[in-house]
């Protein structure tokens, strides 16, 4: 079997970019951008401040692929993620559990319900690891999967760094867990963080160290995967995520390091290719 990987660009991610223009790049103008950088496909995020109508979308895509990433409170809002998928033609359901319940045997039940909509609408479904919603706690994710055999991640290990201020050096608990979580991915998210930062830019030299360890965890993931076509998706977010000066401006530009985690990407993937 010849494995690939398709890299997705976040929707979210194109939010008042390009960096210092006077006017921001409108939708068409975002979808082509990332169809032009060679991404295989882009993800919209329901929850962000700029996200289309699917009808408006859809007419836009032209061969890209799509993904959909939303925030879950109750079913509804699950449902209403599959119909946005339907109509622009998504292949995957990324959700993220804003449920809290105390017990590993509640959460596991809530999951498979979750699944079991997304099934009968014919969309694959995954459970983001993310702050403050369902996977905010290691430990409790990790009880999770062994609860749902199942269950797929999608896998942004910023929201543990930083979420969960993961020690900067060795530490054999962290290992066994994020091991636990990378053999689950059924995607990886592209973004670096640090214990008090949940996206640093990959480019400056000061985050070097912290860039370095998740290269090596995507690349494990890379590794650990076993289906046919990994996605990964840079999701480098505008304010509150981007860091900003004084001035109100963000001191980065993020295009240029959503390019910059893509050819990173890529390039793991052959290591890893040719390691294998």
């Amino acid at each position: 079997m010849t494995r690939t990987l398709s890299v997705f660009q976040s929707l979210w991610a194109m939010e008042d970019l390009p960096w210092h223009a006077a006017e921001p790049w409108s939708l068409a103008e975002r979808v082509e951008q990332i169809a032009t950088a060679g991404f295989a496909g882009l993800a919209v995020d329901l929850g962000a401040r700029e996200a289309p109508a699917a009808a408006d979308l859809a007419p836009l895509l032209s061969g890209l692929r799509s993904a959909v990433f939303c925030f879950l409170r109750d079913d509804a809002e699950l449902e209403a993620a599959l119909r946005y998928a339907d109509a622009i033609g998504a292949e995957l359901v990324v959700g993220c559990g804003q449920v809290f319940p105390g017990e590993v045997t509640t959460a596991a039940g809530i999951v498979r319900g979750w699944l079991g909509r997304a099934a009968s609408a014919g969309i694959p479904f995954q459970l983001e690891t993310h702050r403050y919603t369902l996977t905010n706690d290691l430990g409790f994710t990790a009880a999770l999967l062994d609860a749902v055999p199942e269950l797929t991640l999608a896998v942004d290990l910023s929201h543990y760094v930083v979420g969960n201020e993961l020690p900067d050096g060795p530490d054999d608990r962290v290992t066994e867990l994020i091991g636990r979580v990378l053999d689950r991915a059924g995607s990886l998210q592209g973004r670096i963080a640090t214990r008090g930062q949940v996206q640093v830019s990959p480019s400056f030299p000061q985050h070097r160290a912290a860039a370095e360890r998740f290269r090596r965890w995507w690349a494990a993931g890379m590794r650990a995967y076993t289906g046919d076509d990994l996605m990964f998706c840079c999701e480098l977010g505008t304010v509150p995520y981007a860091i900003t000066g004084p001035d109100g401006a963000q001191i980065s530009d993020r295009w240029a390091d959503a390019l910059l985690l893509k050819s990173w990407a890529e390039e793991l993937f052959a290591e890893t290719g040719r390691a294998s």
